[in-house]
């Protein structure tokens, strides 16, 4: 059941709210809400596949035990316990996701044939499984364990984030679930939520499935053989669009969903093609991402304490990891390893600016920002490339064409992108850079969660929204564009971030 499908907009979520609300109103008591929430999250998952409940399910209870068991216990026997918990997760996670990914593995170092097993991917165990071992590492570091299984249930499965994010905190979240505003619904609420909400469909349905029919098409010529030069820009930067809007779309989405219910998410993407190194890239992009490989890899691993060289090599580690996160494939590995080098880099240009006066000087000043962004962006557009390709031979093709390999790009007879493609793809880069974004428009609001205390991006029009006639009509037309190609697309429109 997607966020756009005529099922989730107009059975599912009305009856949701209206159980919901009924329940803190009726009872008092604001578990009788909470149960109702995690049941409905729980029917919402099994909506995909009944057949992923179970594993679901269980993956909660064993963690939800696990947890009081490490938090009731000290020394070996507590280390112990989380180890048995992260090893559980871990253990189920390389099951289901990269079982495959280890018979192909096997098959080329040995030359062997084992046929691939027939595994199915749990929708959202990437996120539900990490959500999780966050949740674990903090109960080992003498955070008490939650004692409610009923708001242990809803924290892990809300169904705002449950398939595609934002990994949650639970000392950020489990806190707000028996507020008594989380009970109590709000007009002006209702029409931030629904306003967010149509914000991130319109995003989605319109412009970020629009440029997947430029996207699409050079990539599967990608897996055929060579493409013209043209083309392979073409379809990389309508890509970076693509994913840029579709998970910057499904972002707002959960955000404006979730207020209906009177509950504030992270913010997980802010304007991330506005940054001018890498390292801010991560810091807005897929931000409850990056602070999870902060927090629970990078800094274990020792963060930057040690040195630069082994602050290089935690870096690496951590983004080839986070890279694998993302998918059993090589294309994932090399995108991770991509980023890894890239902050690498960053890093040692940001040293040797500070360790130089002139650099330093011209740093702060327009055209510096300017190349800083352009060159930030090319570097993120060419590891989209293997972000997207089917393998490694598509992804070098493309690269190629597009002139990063040094030989000269092969012509194509027919060619796949237009210049009408290009003008709509110049539109697209526009509006990631002109516009404000959901968290500047609503700044006025507490509409989300801040993580990294990002500076709220400049846009040309510094537009913010109130509760005024002008607003009502601008988000009911963007709401009904949404809807309406939402329901014309139907299930075969998914997010992107579904498959992770």
């Amino acid at each position: 059941m997607l966020f756009t499908s005529f099922e989730f907009l107009f059975i599912y979520l009305p009856i949701t709210l209206a159980g919901y609300f009924f329940a803190a109103r009726r009872f008092p008591d604001p578990k009788v809400r909470i149960i109702w929430l995690g049941l409905a999250s729980l029917a919402f998952y099994s909506f995909w596949d009944y057949r992923f409940l179970p594993i679901l399910v269980a993956s909660v209870l064993f963690n939800y035990c696990l947890g009081i068991i490490i938090s009731a216990h000290q020394g070996a026997a507590r280390k112990t316990a989380f180890i048995v918990a992260v090893a559980g997760n871990l253990a189920a996670l390389a099951f289901f996701k990269y079982t495959n990914f280890g018979i192909h593995i096997l098959n080329e170092v040995t030359g062997r044939n084992i046929p691939a097993a027939d595994i199915a991917l749990p929708l959202g165990i990437s996120f539900f499984t990490f959500t999780q071992i966050a949740y674990l590492a903090d109960v080992y570091s003498d955070y008490a364990s939650e004692r409610s299984l009923s708001k242990y249930l809803l924290f892990v499965t809300y169904f705002p984030h449950l398939i595609a994010g934002p990994i949650l905190h639970h000392k950020e979240m489990i806190p707000q679930f028996d507020t008594e505003e989380a009970g109590r619904p709000s007009a002006g609420r209702f029409a931030i939520g629904l306003t967010i909400f149509g914000i991130g469909l319109f995003k989605k349905a319109v412009i970020a499935d629009g440029f997947a029919l430029i996207a699409n098409p050079v990539f599967a010529a990608a897996n055929a053989g060579a493409i013209a030069p043209m083309d392979a820009w073409g379809g990389a930067l309508a890509y970076s669009l693509q994913i840029y809007f579709d998970f910057s779309g499904y972002s707002d989405m959960a955000i404006g969903l979730s207020l209906l219910f009177g509950i504030l998410l992270p913010f997980n993407f802010d304007s991330p093609y506005k940054a001018r190194n890498i390292s801010e890239f991560w810091r807005r992009w897929h931000i409850t991402l990056s602070r999870f490989l902060r927090d629970y890899l990078y800094f274990p691993l020792g963060g930057n304490r040690k040195g630069p060289t082994q602050r290089n090599v935690n870096l690496m580690t951590t983004m080839l990891l986070g890279g694998l996160w993302h998918g059993a494939n090589w294309t994932y590995v090399v995108w991770g390893g991509l980023h890894g080098l890239y902050l690498v880099i960053n890093h040692a240009w940001s040293s040797f600016v500070r360790r130089t006066p002139t650099l330093s000087a011209l740093s702060g000043t327009f055209g510096y920002g300017l190349a800083a962004l352009f060159l930030t962006q090319i570097a993120v557009v060419a590891a989209w490339v293997y972000f997207r390709a089917d393998n490694l031979k598509s992804a070098h093709r493309i690269l190629k064409a597009m002139g990063f390999s040094g030989e000269a790009p092969a012509e194509t007879v027919k060619p796949i992108v237009t210049s009408a493609d290009l003008a709509l793809i110049a539109v697209g880069y526009l509006i990631c850079l002109l516009l404000p974004n959901v968290r500047a428009l609503f700044s006025a609001w507490k509409v989300g969660l801040d993580t990294y205390n990002n500076p709220t991006t400049w846009s040309l029009p510094d537009l913010k929204w109130s509760p005024s006639l002008q607003w009502a009509v601008t988000a009911s037309v963007i709401l009904f564009v949404g809807v309406f190609f939402s329901l014309i697309a139907g299930d075969g429109s998914q997010f992107l971030y579904f498959q992770f």
